[in-house]
């Protein structure tokens, strides 16, 4: 496909899917409906600040319990477990699950950086980003490489599955770092680390995608009011979205093999 061919394709998905769907997902918020989603934004980029620095500045597994108490841990797993939850809900509810689901192979084929709306980098910025721009061609070449093993991943269930599972697996770590951080008290030489830098790291995947899909969603529905043009919050919501899906399902990845 040409680009005009590929935004037209972002188009007619947008049309298809989404677009009938937004008046019952503006009705399903209607009570909150913009303080709900720029809660649950807010909540998931305040995770993300703490696990950008973990992955930036923390050398080790017990580097991580060294720098931060376990309180602030438990937080920042809660952020992350409430705000995907809420992002997998709005994502169905909006219809860019059933897109993700079945035409992922030729979204991601024909993403480029250039697709992604303004909003993103302003988002990523508030994660902590030094340079959106690069972390956007970074997201969007590890949205592509998951297309390699996308297969193999999915043979144990479809995409709202995997999204589903991961909020569940959350929600048992969440217990574990609560279990664990009953036994305050040992040496600091003594504690042993709970979960792994790398699992850490993939919890920071999982809140980038849905920082992205909450920030996108919201801008097909009209929530955000951010200054794009009415063909970049339609093909544009949908190309960011896919990659922040893609990004959640990479970063299960690391939760699953640390």
């Amino acid at each position: 496909m040409t680009n005009d061919e590929y935004l037209e394709f972002l188009d007619f998905l947008f049309t298809k899917y989404v677009r009938p769907r937004i008046p019952h997902v503006r009705h399903r918020f209607h009570h909150h409906l913009e303080d709900e989603w720029n809660y649950h934004l807010d909540q998931v980029q305040r995770a993300a600040q703490v696990l950008r620095y973990i992955d930036s500045y923390c050398i080790d597994d017990k580097d991580v319990y060294r720098t931060f108490t376990e309180e602030k841990l438990l937080s920042t797993v809660a952020d992350a477990r409430y705000s995907l939850e809420f992002s997998n809900r709005a994502a169905k509810e909006a219809g860019f699950i059933d897109i993700f689901e079945e035409y992922s192979r030729e979204i991601l084929a024909g993403l480029h950086p250039n697709h992604l709306p303004g909003v993103d980098k302003e988002v990523l910025t508030q994660m902590g980003s030094l340079n959106p721009d690069v972390e956007i061609r970074i997201l969007v070449q590890r949205a592509k490489t998951w297309r390699a093993s996308s297969d193999q991943v999915l043979r144990s269930g479809t995409v709202s599955h995997q999204l589903r599972s991961v909020v569940e697996q959350l929600e048992k770590d969440h217990k574990v770092l609560q279990e664990a951080s009953k036994e305050i008290g040992q040496a600091e030489t003594n504690v042993q680390p709970k979960k792994s830098r790398r699992w850490f790291k993939g919890l920071g995947q999982l809140c980038q995608g849905t920082a992205l899909t909450v920030a996108n969603i919201a801008l097909a529905i009209g929530v955000i009011q951010f200054p794009v043009t009415p063909e970049t919050q339609t093909w544009g919501a949908v190309a960011s979205a896919s990659t922040g899906i893609a990004t959640i399902l990479n970063g299960i990845g690391d939760l699953r093999n640390e």
